[in-house]
């Protein structure tokens, strides 16, 4: 079984073509009932297996289809393979295993509110520094025949290296109003502006009071609404509205800056980018937030 990095080697010198055989096989089984079904949707035909002008035009359409499918497929994921790498990241073919043995508190995430439980995810990408583990994602959930009602989200977890109480910050909205579980109670800071745009709850308020310092509510405003940030144990989870994982460094520059606001002592430093791209990262997030 070859990894993600094998893979890409291997598709990058001579495989790429013998990789898509498997695509031009199924594409020339298919292609047949596929011609099939055109010629009886015109011919009023009730025939349940190809004949043999089907599979005269069938397999041949079939092998070029299967390959065109199978190109775009493949140079899909070594396109995000190659930007995991170049960005620091390990790309994961199996997102849902490496997120829990990568991210030693993942455990944390059945008990989030912000962690969209319940969703599809894809495009899974771990990182670790210094024994803690990070592993992004995009989300998505909604009504799969209709893509402008489906709502997207990338989420960025990740060993905080410390422990807290659970902590929730995320913009005002509709189920602010909801009680959540596990005693979480509404928590409030001396400047009404905060207040007014951010909802913070809480198991502890001194948990939340130590963590949203003036430094970090002056970095919550400085950088808008599209973020929501949880504390749950030893697990810190980051989320934005991107919805494609070449938006993913502005997420990562702005959970670096997050960790750089709150004393170390609470939230040690975690850079989630590699040096020459946290400048990129840094106006990716500025531009999110002016738009």
């Amino acid at each position: 079984m070859k990894t993600d990095e094998d893979q890409m080697k291997w598709a990058e010198s001579d495989g790429f073509h013998r990789q898509l055989i498997p695509f031009a096989v199924i594409g020339a089984v298919v292609g047949p009932f596929v011609v099939m079904s055109i010629i009886a949707h015109f011919t009023n035909s009730d025939r349940l297996l190809p004949s043999l002008i089907d599979l005269i035009l069938g397999v041949p359409i079939g092998l070029v289809g299967g390959y065109i499918v199978g190109q775009a497929a493949i140079q899909a994921l070594l396109q995000r393979i190659r930007w995991a790498r170049d960005h620091g990241w390990t790309y994961e073919s199996n997102g849902k295993a490496a997120l829990q043995s990568k991210v030693k508190n993942a455990k944390e995430l059945k008990h989030a509110t912000t962690f969209w439980k319940m969703a599809t995810k894809n495009c899974y990408m771990t990182r670790t520094v210094n024994g803690r583990g990070a592993c992004i994602m995009l989300a998505s959930e909604g009504d799969d025949r209709n893509n402008q009602t489906r709502k997207h989200r990338s989420f960025l977890v990740f060993d905080a290296g410390t422990e807290c109480e659970h902590v929730v910050i995320h913009p005002h909205h509709m189920t602010d109003a909801i009680d959540l579980p596990g005693g979480m109670q509404p928590i409030t800071f001396e400047l009404n502006e905060f207040n007014k745009q951010w909802t913070v709850k809480g198991t502890d308020p001194k948990s939340a009071y130590d963590r949203i310092s003036q430094k970090t509510i002056d970095y919550l405003m400085q950088h808008g609404t599209n973020y929501s940030v949880e504390f749950k144990g030893g697990l810190v989870i980051v989320s934005s509205n991107a919805a494609d994982y070449r938006s993913f460094p502005s997420l990562m520059g702005y959970a670096t800056g997050l960790t750089r606001v709150i004393e170390d002592d609470l939230l040690p430093l975690f850079d989630f980018l590699e040096r020459e791209h946290a400048a990129d990262a840094s106006k990716a997030a500025d531009h999110s937030h002016s738009s």
